[in-house]
């Protein structure tokens, strides 16, 4: 075989394991869309491509007689306060981690590392009992706490790799037109640092956004309920309405969806640059 051919087959081969590995992850989210529009007799009668009645919107109405619209307001909030905070503690502890040298710097930082191995639920427990110690149990934003701390130690130890590949020249140059600490970190790192900043709020917010367990165990109160729990405890005792969940599967995804459309090509870079340091 000449090497046009065998690049061409080649290239092929790639092509075809994308486009097969495309519909494998996206059949499940379409069927989940398509379901949404049929009735549990419809759904356990056949599977279709198309449903049968796309302007059958009952699904989508009997989401806003649950839990759901309110839980979906609950995860928005938690979400985007956990967000803020996490941003602004990775951007001062990675700045000072990766910026200054000093003793236990790299100690800390491997601390820091180690807990992205560590797994949540193994602490699940002792968490529990130190909400309940403290009072948290059942109030609604203490578990922000919680958030941010998991998602704390992947946070630094991306944003810390991306800081050490800005140019030092940039830094330095910083340094002599007399910019103090802040100043450096806010005019010059912070806007050199967006596509890392937000990889980590994309990757973070998705986590978040998907959280169960904690939410499940942590936030009992009906009116605190997240939206990951009002969809699992959206059924009754004898039966599930499979396309009401469906509907508000697809409610919960489409934030999801927003965010990686529009953030594509920040999540690659983010995730790229920071593995070369310039």
């Amino acid at each position: 075989m000449n090497p046009i051919a065998k690049r061409r087959t080649s290239l092929a081969v790639k092509y075809a394991l994308m486009i097969l590995y495309a519909v494998i992850t996206i059949f499940p989210l379409y069927w989940t869309f398509v379901n949404s529009f049929r009735t549990n007799d419809q759904i356990f009668s056949k599977m279709v491509l198309w449903p049968e009645n796309i302007t059958y919107l009952e699904n989508y109405k009997m989401i806003f007689e649950q839990d759901i619209p309110l839980a979906f307001k609950n995860s928005v909030v938690l979400t985007s306060i956990s967000l803020v905070l996490l941003i602004c503690c990775t951007l001062m502890a990675a700045y000072v981690l990766s910026a200054y040298r000093f003793k236990f710097a790299k100690v800390i930082y491997l601390l820091f590392a180690m807990g992205v191995v560590i797994p949540r639920l193994s602490i699940l427990i002792a968490t529990f009992r130190n909400f309940k110690s403290f009072g948290f149990l059942n109030q609604q934003y203490p578990i922000i706490f919680c958030y941010v701390t998991f998602e704390l130690p992947l946070s630094i130890f991306l944003i810390v790799g991306f800081m050490q590949s800005l140019p030092s020249s940039v830094l330095e140059s910083g340094i002599i037109d007399g910019c103090n600490s802040f100043r450096l970190l806010t005019q010059i790192v912070l806007p050199m640092s967006r596509n890392g900043l937000l990889t980590v709020i994309i990757l973070s917010f998705v986590s978040i956004w998907n959280e169960y367990a904690y939410s499940l165990v942590l936030l009992s109160n009906r009116k605190f309920k997240t939206l990951t729990i009002a969809l699992a405890s959206s059924k009754t005792e004898f039966t599930i309405e499979y396309g009401m969940l469906s509907a508000g599967a697809v409610f919960a995804v489409v934030p999801i969806m927003l965010v990686y459309f529009f953030l594509q090509d920040k999540i690659i870079s983010g995730m790229v640059v920071g593995a070369v340091k310039g």
